[in-house]
């Protein structure tokens, strides 16, 4: 036979987790639109910088896939870079 040995929560012991009443913290978690439009300008991330990358899907044979990574990983180029370089060859044929 299985005894229940639950005990109720004690919501009294979750006062430490209030937020203050009064003091300045409003102040700073509710600052002017305006003011946090200003700091974004100055302190924005890269990552939240517009880029002006694409993606491209290509579908290839496997082989021929593997070996353009492994070529761009062995020069140390990104995909886009090693693309690049293929065209320019490829211009400089014609």
């Amino acid at each position: 036979m299985m005894t229940s040995s639950r005990k109720p929560l004690d919501f009294g012991s979750l006062d430490d987790f209030d937020t203050p009443k009064s003091g300045g913290i409003e102040k700073e978690v509710f600052a002017p639109i305006a003011e946090k439009k200003a700091v974004d300008r100055v302190s924005a991330f890269p990552s939240r910088e517009r880029l002006d990358d694409s993606q491209l899907n290509i579908k290839a044979p496997e082989e021929v896939a593997r070996r353009f990574r492994a070529m761009a990983k062995a020069e140390r180029y990104t995909h886009g870079a090693f693309l690049e370089i293929l065209m320019d060859a490829y211009d400089g044929k014609k």
